[in-house]
C-alpha cells in the first residue's frame, strides 16, 4: 500500500513539474508570432494592409466588425487584445479621396477632431476616445482613453503612422 501511495505521490509530482516547465514554450510562441510579422515595406499601403500589419503585430489580439458606416467611413474593423483594451481603425480613403460616404459631415468632423485634438466621439453622448491619423489622412486608429494599456508602442506605432 505504501508503495502505491509512493508511486502515485511522485506521478503527481512529475506532472506538476511537467506543467511548470511547459510554460515556458509561451516564450517560444511569441518569438514564433514575432517572426511572422514582416518588414513594414512588404505590407500594401491600403486599408488591408493596415489590418493586415497590426495582425501580424499583435497576434494574442481577435479582429471583431464593427459599424464604420454611422461615422462615414468606407471600412472599419476592431482589434481586441487580452484583457479586453480594444483598438479601432477606420479607413477614410472614401472622404480623402473625394468618394462617397453614408455620412459626409460625421466623417469630417471626425477626421478634423483627429487633427486638432488627437480625440474624437464615435456616437453622441458615447465614451471619447484617443486617436492618430496616418500622414496619409486615410486611416483614424481609435481606442478608449481610460484603459491602461500603451497603444501607441504596442499598436500606433510612429512607423505604422508614417507608413499608412
Amino acid at each position: 500500500m505504501k508503495k502505491i501511495i509512493a508511486l502515485t505521490a511522485a506521478l503527481i509530482m512529475v506532472f506538476s513539474l511537467t506543467g511548470c516547465f511547459g510554460m515556458g514554450n509561451n516564450n517560444n510562441a511569441a518569438t514564433a508570432d514575432e517572426a511572422k510579422a514582416g518588414d513594414i515595406s512588404t505590407y500594401d499601403k491600403d486599408f488591408d494592409g493596415l489590418v493586415k500589419y497590426i495582425s501580424d503585430n499583435n497576434a494574442n489580439s481577435a479582429k471583431q466588425e464593427i459599424y464604420y458606416d454611422i461615422l462615414g467611413a468606407k471600412n472599419g474593423v476592431r482589434f481586441i487584445f487580452s484583457r479586453n483594451p480594444y483598438v479601432e481603425v477606420y479607413d477614410f480613403s472614401n472622404i480623402t479621396d473625394g468618394g462617397e460616404s453614408a455620412h459626409p459631415e460625421t466623417a469630417s468632423f471626425i477626421i478634423d477632431s483627429v487633427k486638432a485634438a488627437g480625440k474624437f466621439r464615435p456616437i453622441e453622448n458615447g465614451a471619447e476616445m484617443t486617436a492618430v491619423i496616418t500622414d496619409s489622412g486615410k486611416y483614424v486608429i481609435a481606442w478608449d482613453a481610460t484603459r491602461n494599456y500603451d497603444y501607441a508602442k504596442k499598436v500606433a506605432t510612429d512607423d505604422l503612422i508614417k507608413n499608412w
